[in-house]
């Protein structure tokens, strides 16, 4: 279990919190959702049934809930058995592995704002490169954005991204952090962060996020926004020093 500096969620507290209602939705590796019906649950072990095709023993699956202290925590539940009871449904047995707060939620923040979104998919598994998904715009942040589509999108799964809302338009690129169950049935809320956004669009996220009062620095130009925005491909910042440094990294490009 993470040790979170302030306070951890213990596995009998995190079940009971997931499992408030008897039907959960569970992520599979790679983003997929796996519907689940509580027989019951006793501290740490929950007995379940799922789709007989969908769950073996030995599986992983994520379930996210929001502790005591606000924070967004992801649950790993292990499959410690599935066994056949009836012709579409399994017996399962899970019990909780790791428990730590959810990276994939953004920690910049977030301003829920509506408005429509359009992404052509540049590299996913479920979508054809430059085929067009469609969906409608959830929250914002200077790192990420969020939206609910009826696609099937995975973790991982790079697309250009158009969002317009009011008069704005944001464009960029973004890579899925994470997908999880939207209340509306059949679609997903998929997170995003940005790798690639530009100066015309920052401008724009910065007024939104200030309730629509123009930002006292330049955004493309901003150290901060600069550190957020760019993400590398392994998903960690560069370290600074004097020749590779955001300052100089600047001063090389103009």
């Amino acid at each position: 279990m993470a040790d979170t500096g302030a306070m951890t969620l213990s596995p009998t507290d995190a079940m009971s919190l997931l499992f408030n209602k008897p039907d959960v939705e569970l992520e599979l590796h790679g983003g997929g959702i796996l519907r689940i019906h509580l027989i019951s649950l006793d501290g740490e072990r929950a007995t379940v049934t799922a789709p007989r095709l969908s769950v073996a023993t030995g599986m992983t699956l994520t379930g996210r809930v929001v502790g005591p202290d606000a924070r967004p925590w992801e649950l790993h539940l292990n499959v410690d058995d599935a066994s056949y009871h009836t012709q579409d449904l399994a017996m399962v047995k899970l019990v909780p592995g790791a428990i730590q707060v959810d990276e994939s939620r953004r920690a910049s923040e977030r301003v829920p704002i509506g408005g429509v979104a359009w992404l052509e998919a540049v590299n996913c598994q479920e979508v054809v490169d430059r085929d067009r998904v469609d969906g409608t715009l959830d929250d914002l942040s200077r790192t990420g954005v969020a939206f609910t589509t009826a696609r099937v999108l995975r973790v991982g799964d790079r697309l250009m991204f158009h969002g317009r809302f009011f008069a704005d338009s944001i464009n960029g690129e973004v890579r899925v952090a994470s997908v999880r169950p939207a209340h509306q049935p059949g679609h997903t809320v998929v997170g995003c962060r940005f790798l690639h956004v530009d100066n015309d669009s920052i401008a724009k996220i910065d007024r939104v996020l200030s309730g629509g009062q123009e930002p006292s620095e330049q955004p493309g130009l901003s150290i901060a926004a600069l550190r957020e925005l760019v993400v590398v491909e392994d998903g960690v910042e560069p370290e600074e020093d004097p020749g590779s440094g955001w300052l100089s990294r600047i001063r090389r490009d103009r």
